[in-house]
């Protein structure tokens, strides 16, 4: 794939194999397994919920761009599915919430978005708004995706029973 050959694309492999392999190993522990209900939200520590406001608000400013950038279309595409599904979950009748699901579809909703900001790295100049939303969303999916990749994974093993 073009993607896996620029710089970004990789950088986002290295993003994955360390999520992947913090999974396997264990190293660092996992939230994975935690219950994800209003309680577990609101008892968040305050570096968290900063965290989570800055990523829902660099995710929530994709409105602005997406008239005119297609990568930005996909972005808030992704974005209201993984919470309209979180939410659908969450009130279906004998599941249970927990965070390691939560980050499974984080990853799942949110990679067309990554593909789609990396498939326009033209696009991601400095010297213009997007350029600089787009870079710091970059950075977002990063930090996000090396968690979600851990926890998704790890969620997905104690399904499995591995």
């Amino acid at each position: 794939m073009e993607i896996l050959r620029t710089k970004l694309g990789l950088l986002f492999c290295l993003v994955a194999a360390t999520g992947a392999f913090l999974a396997i190993t264990g190293l660092g522990g996992s939230p994975a397994m935690s219950l994800w209900d209003n309680d577990a939200r609101s008892n968040l520590p305050l570096w968290m919920m900063l965290w989570l406001g800055f990523l829902a608000l660099t995710f929530f400013l994709s409105v602005i761009f997406s008239w005119n950038h297609v990568p930005a279309r996909w972005v808030l595409a992704g974005f209201i599915g993984s919470h309209v599904a979180t939410l659908a979950i969450e009130n279906m009748d004998g599941m249970v919430l927990r965070a390691g699901l939560v980050s499974l579809l984080h990853v799942i909703f949110w990679t067309p978005g990554l593909i789609a900001l990396l498939s326009n790295q033209s696009d991601l100049r400095l010297n213009s708004a997007y350029g600089v939303w787009a870079s710091v969303l970059l950075f977002v999916y990063a930090v996000a995706f090396t968690f979600d990749i851990r926890d998704g994974l790890v969620w997905l093993l104690s399904m499995s029973g591995m």
